[in-house]
């Protein structure tokens, strides 16, 4: 797992690329924790390159987007495979945390 941040228009982007699992969703939780902690109007992540997600980078996910709404962040995920949209959307996360097709319309619906 690897993961790079970059701001445009505004936005936090959060690039995370690999696997989101049990082994490296932790490190990624607390790297999303302290981009969080600085308080960006907006904090996109971009999922275009992971390749698996398991129980374990839902839960991150569920974390960030708690903070989110704690803190007035918007908060959403774009660019996710066909795969690991379908682990998305089954486990009912695409019901509470915004998600987007690409980088384009989750800027635009911002």
């Amino acid at each position: 797992m690897e993961s790079s941040y970059y701001e445009e228009a505004g936005h936090l982007i959060v690039k995370v690329s690999g696997k989101l699992d049990t082994i490296n969703a932790p490190k990624f939780g607390k790297i999303l924790e302290k981009l969080l902690a600085e308080k960006p109007i907006s904090c996109l992540l971009d999922f275009s390159e992971i390749v698996f997600l398991s129980s374990s980078g839902l839960q991150v996910l569920l974390a960030g987007a708690k903070i989110s709404r704690q803190e007035g962040i918007t908060f959403g995920v774009f660019g996710m495979r066909e795969m690991v949209e379908d682990v998305f959307k089954l486990s009912g996360f695409n019901q509470f945390i915004r998600h987007f097709a690409d980088k384009n319309e989750a800027l635009n619906q911002q």
